[in-house]
């Protein structure tokens, strides 16, 4: 009994010992994701070397431990990944692992080189060693934390990543004793391509069986950007690669829907989720690095205690927390940007659900216990309309420039529908004989063409009023006639 508990002793030392140093000193918070923070792992521009900096800070301040740097258009780390980085790019990087020491956060240095890696020949050595060359520059100015991510390429050569990664992971990794685990994202990084053709697919298969068990994988649940992350997706993975399996989060990341802007808080997570299956847990947020911080502190959230995660009072809380006396209008704002949906991303709390609750009852669409009469529908919309045209007009006047210059072109778009939907009430409101407006409809169809104008760079309230706009302008020219109107 005696040697058992010694043995068992043993074993959970060396588990600690291969977490991250930081997520090593959290131990003590049983209830948190011991690895917790950002991925910059977008398409698009990079974060300025003041955002990252700034971003640090900010996730130091929610009690978030790491952060990855894996800028996809970032040259150095993708396309030129054998190539070093020019001297003032390392000296940022220095200068951001410094700063990520003092604030006891774990900077990870990823490198994407599966475009066009050799896993064969003459090539692979010299493939292999201009990795371990790449990564020891990195370890030279201090960083201890590094990641291989082999996602979004166009081959799948299992056996092939296994070998590199391994090979990496013995010769760079294992023979520097203050290098915490090696971090990798497969090919096949959600649960659907995993198992897409069979139970398991051959990919996924070999690379689970050849890969070093130390190794920490990441993957984005079910789908890419899928509706919520569940317990049960959770242990799924886990027991397809035979271990604990960290999560890259696809929310407010917006690098597929450049146009639109994720500001609601992370959605239907689930609070039956342990810590002990889950030792990672990164979010990917927007080039908006600003804006980012809304849906990231609700992932802070989370990740710190997620059995009494609540979306709700954690997203007023951030909004409030970061935009103070400015937060009310924000709120309005916010909640007509969190939805990303399209025909593979399902990701974000509905576009001002309750607005769209409203607009049922006015065409009587309506059910049961969310039923509203029409006339006290209607002044509901109307105001709701005239509070979210108040709050357009305060932000515009009084949001900082750095806010401002992330969500300009989407707040001129909410204030083109709420213009809109201001003229389509005003005739709705009126009795039957007197729905002809043909000056009011006019205003709305200039108000109508302006957002459409400017779809195609800035969206906003999908389902909301946007689909409101568009179900009216059907009912106007269907029902009264004034089809000829521009």
């Amino acid at each position: 009994m005696k040697m058992k508990l010694i043995f068992l002793l043993v074993i959970c030392l060396i588990v600690l010992t291969l977490l991250p140093i930081n997520a090593q000193a959290d131990r003590g918070n049983s209830k948190a994701i011991p690895l917790r923070g950002v991925v910059e792992g977008f398409y698009g521009v990079p974060w300025t070397h003041e955002h990252r900096l700034d971003m640090l800070k900010f996730m130091a301040s929610k009690k978030l431990n790491a952060y990855i740097y894996a800028p996809k258009d970032d040259e150095y780390h993708r396309k030129y990944w054998r190539q070093p980085y020019p001297e003032d790019k390392y000296r940022e990087l220095q200068e951001l692992t410094q700063k990520a020491k003092e604030l006891k956060i774990d900077l990870i240095f990823a490198v994407s080189p599966g475009n066009d890696i050799a896993f064969s020949g003459q090539s692979m050595y010299e493939d292999r060693y201009a990795m371990i060359n790449k990564m020891q520059a990195m370890y030279d100015i201090g960083i201890r934390h590094f990641a291989l991510f082999f996602d979004d390429i166009p081959t799948k050569d299992a056996q092939g990543q296994a070998d590199f990664v391994n090979w990496v992971n013995a010769n760079f990794i294992k023979v520097r004793p203050d290098c915490s685990n090696l971090i990798l994202v497969p090919t096949e990084y959600f649960l659907q391509d995993m198992e897409k053709n069979g139970p398991i697919s051959d990919y996924t298969r070999t690379l689970a069986a050849k890969l070093d068990k130390d190794v920490l994988v990441l993957y984005t649940g079910e789908g890419v950007c899928p509706d919520g992350l569940s317990d049960k997706t959770v242990k799924q993975v886990n027991s397809i690669y035979g271990k604990p399996m960290g999560i890259w989060w696809n929310y407010p990341v917006t690098d597929f829907m450049k146009e639109k802007l994720a500001l609601g808080p992370l959605d239907k997570m689930d609070k039956d989720m342990k810590a002990k299956d889950v030792p990672a847990f990164f979010i990917n947020p927007m080039e908006k690095a600003e804006l980012s911080k809304i849906a990231i502190a609700t992932g802070a959230d989370f990740a710190n205690n997620p059995g009494m995660y609540d979306e709700k009072k954690s997203w007023e809380k951030a909004i409030k927390s970061q935009f103070g006396d400015l937060a009310e209008p924000m709120k309005i704002f916010a909640s007509h940007s969190q939805r990303l949906e399209n025909n593979w991303a399902h990701i974000g709390r509905p576009d001002a659900v309750e607005l769209q609750l409203l607009y049922k009852n006015l065409w009587g669409t309506a059910k049961g216990k969310d039923t509203i009469p029409k006339s006290k529908t209607l002044d509901l919309l109307k105001k709701d309309n005239k509070k979210r045209e108040r709050a357009l007009i305060k932000l515009q006047a009084h949001l900082p420039k750095k806010y401002l210059d992330e969500c300009q072109p989407q707040l001129r778009q909410l204030k083109n529908l709420t213009e809109a939907e201001k003229y389509a009430l005003m005739i709705l409101e009126k009795k039957p004989a007197d729905l002809k407006q043909p000056e009011l409809y006019k205003k709305f169809k200039d108000a109508k063409s302006r957002y459409v104008d400017n779809e195609a760079s800035a969206r906003i309230s999908d389902d909301a009023v946007w689909k409101f706009v568009k179900d009216f302008d059907v009912w106007y020219v269907t029902s009264v006639g004034d089809e000829n109107v521009n």
